[in-house]
């Protein structure tokens, strides 16, 4: 039976950061990945000089342990930035796309909200804090220092775009935590919004790579060696002395390995079955844990087939609107690379939390319904030349209330069983800045054990 320093579950970007961090720290580490691609939903799509990402499409560079991982790679000379004008986010309205404001003179002049909503904003100051121990729903949070209007037209459009989710069933505390804490620590978003010297837009810019943002978890997996195990399914964690078994088949056969720490970065179905004797407290809560199903539909067209300029990121669908998709990227209006000379690409996103039913329909009618809906917005004529349809099911875990109880038993099996640690982005974050900086802390974790222990 081969013997580990570290076995890490689940090759997806918060396995493997953690796991190369550790070997780069000296650790025996084993990644096992079911799936014989590393990163998990990190996925690019090569085609006819077309790029496309198959999830996530950015990364937001707001942490120092996103610098310090794509230095460790050496992947300095890969990365690539943002163009400046993908700054710019569209909302739909009325069936027509209206920027969204990027500072105080636009805002006046916004058509988004009305004077009404506009003017309630120099309430916010003045509004009363929820009592500490109060969970709110993002949408009900919203209601209470912002109004409706910013429910629907900035607010509810932020949580399609990045949890695909219901803002009636989301938790402020959880899924909008740095938000939250503006009124916690200073009473106020606008007072705290002053106080950080920001505005409402996150800090650090947008990054990728040139080939795509899959360089990084093919690259780190590169690195891993031997300890990059594909085609690995795990069956089950059992504790053994003061270490682990982990069963897992390779090959259509059975086999285990030993471990002295744990990392668990499987996703919260995996974790139910997997971690049911190692940490049956989490195993349980994680097999409650709901997802949004999407889909993501790519489409490559001659530049000439799209009136609109593509001057921006993308827009954005508020759910009354009515609208087929949830948002669309445009990807080549983002990143240099990402269609051919002449060409344009956009990104359509499709189902998400109140409509995943969509999801399950057939690739010509997503497609075709997607066409229809952009069509009008982003005046296109004709069909793309290039297309795909991607589905994830299930997609994004949805942090609503009661998400709380989730981490209170990740925290309580990883007291029970020392030396497994839980990671992945069912706890702390879906986006890869917040997957990566939290890897970085586990692996930290699990080092400082290993020396305590171990040394």
């Amino acid at each position: 039976m081969n013997h580990f320093d570290v076995a890490v579950l689940g090759g997806g970007i918060s396995g493997l950061t953690a796991g190369f961090l550790l070997s780069h720290l000296g650790r025996s580490v084993a990644v096992f990945e079911r799936s014989s691609d590393p990163g998990g939903c990190i996925r690019t799509w090569r085609r006819d000089g077309y790029l496309f990402e198959l999830g996530p499409n950015t990364v937001l560079n707001n942490a120092r342990e996103i610098d310090a991982l794509i230095e460790s790679c050496g992947m300095e000379g890969e990365r690539i930035s943002a163009d400046r004008k993908a700054a710019r986010r569209y909302v739909v309205k009325d069936g027509r796309l209206v920027a969204l404001p990027s500072g105080p003179f636009s805002f006046l002049l916004t058509p988004l909200f009305n004077w009404r909503a506009k003017l309630r904003l120099l309430k916010e100051p003045f509004i009363a804090a929820a009592p500490e121990d109060a969970e709110e729903s993002i949408a009900a949070f919203t209601r209470r220092r912002l109004g409706e209007e910013f429910l629907r037209y900035a607010v509810g459009p932020f949580v399609s775009g990045v949890y695909a989710g219901d803002p009636e069933r989301l938790s402020v505390i959880h899924a909008t935590r740095k938000i939250h804490a503006l009124e916690r620590r200073h009473g106020s978003l606008i007072r705290g919004a002053f106080a950080k010297k920001k505005g409402p837009a996150p800090s650090g810019g947008l990054l990728s790579f040139r080939g795509g943002l899959d360089a990084l978890p093919r690259r780190m997996a590169a690195e891993l060696g031997e300890g990059w195990r594909p085609e690995h399914d795990v069956l089950g964690v059992e504790r053994r002395g003061t270490g682990y078994r982990v069963r897992f088949t390779a090959g259509g056969r059975e086999e285990a390995c030993s471990a002295r720490v744990v990392i668990s970065a499987l996703s919260a179905g995996a974790s139910g079955s997997i971690l049911a004797e190692a940490a049956p407290a989490f195993a349980r809560r994680s097999a409650e844990v709901s997802h949004a199903d999407v889909a993501i539909v790519c489409m490559g067209f001659r530049r000439n087939q799209i009136r609109h300029p593509l001057d921006g990121f993308g827009l954005l669908a508020p759910d009354h609107e009515g609208r087929y998709p949830l948002g669309c990227l445009f990807p080549s209006a983002i990143f240099s690379g990402r269609a051919p000379e002449g060409a344009a690409s956009l990104t359509a996103f499709v189902g998400g939390a109140m409509h995943g039913d969509r999801v399950g329909e057939d690739d010509e009618s997503i497609l075709s319904r997607t066409l229809e809906d952009l069509g009008g917005l982003l005046g296109i004529d004709g069909r793309p030349e290039i297309a795909r349809v991607e589905r994830w099911r299930p997609a994004i875990p949805q942090y609503v209330i009661g998400h709380g109880d989730l981490k209170a038993a990740a925290a309580s099996s990883e007291r029970d069983s020392p030396g497994l640690f839980l990671s992945g982005n069912t706890l702390l974050g879906i986006s890869v800045a917040d997957c990566v900086v939290h890897a970085h802390a586990v692996a930290a974790r699990a080092d400082a054990f290993l020396s305590e222990h171990f040394s």
